[in-house]
């Protein structure tokens, strides 16, 4: 069978339309007929806050789109994470504002962020993952709890089975994401001001 491509070709027909400059409700009314936009604006809050450098908007992989039965919208599912809660490479995670975004390049990310309707729902989100889910006192007792809990076992690997130099490296590595988290809710701070 030839693959049918139509669910793809109908959100980049929507997402491109001209309507987005000339008739913005019609262009969102016309996107979330086929895109699940509020659990793509979700992913991208919770994404943006806690930092992955490795996903859509500096790499063009790290995703999926299921064209979800229930309501005949693609939706979209990351995955892949393990570069994430860090600043990263390959140019770094994206700030919470786009601004070093190509909205050409990710239209997906720069045309739903310069729509004022979206970005006040992609602003709330952020603004609920950071007093929820990446709050930096709950996220940082999240991290004491599962470090004690694999520490006697990180700390007495044994050499040359392991990506750790020593056990400074886990505890480092402990002492690293309790400042990332604090350092993000700094950058919401900023970027909600």
């Amino acid at each position: 069978d030839e693959a049918d491509w139509s669910d793809i070709e109908a959100l980049f027909a929507a997402l491109h339309d001209d309507t987005r400059t000339t008739d913005p409700a019609t262009w969102r009314t016309n996107l979330e007929a086929v895109f699940d936009v509020d659990t793509f604006l979700h992913y991208l809050a919770v994404n943006t806050v806690i930092q992955n450098w490795d996903t859509y908007g500096r790499m063009p992989q790290n995703y999926y789109l299921y064209n979800n039965p229930d309501n005949s919208k693609l939706t979209w599912i990351p995955w892949d994470y393990n570069e994430a809660l860090q600043t990263g490479n390959m140019g770094g995670s994206l700030p919470l504002n786009f601004s070093s975004l190509s909205a050409s390049e990710w239209p997906l990310i720069g045309y739903l962020y310069s729509d004022e309707v979206y970005r006040l729902i992609y602003d709330n989100y952020v603004q609920a993952t950071i007093e929820g889910p990446f709050e930096t006192s709950y996220i940082q007792s999240v991290y004491a709890t599962y470090s004690s809990l694999i520490e006697p076992y990180a700390t007495s690997e044994v050499s040359g089975r392991t990506f750790l130099n020593g056990s400074s490296d886990f505890y480092q590595a402990i002492t690293t994401l309790n400042q990332h988290a604090a350092s993000r809710a700094s950058a919401v701070s900023q970027y909600l001001d």
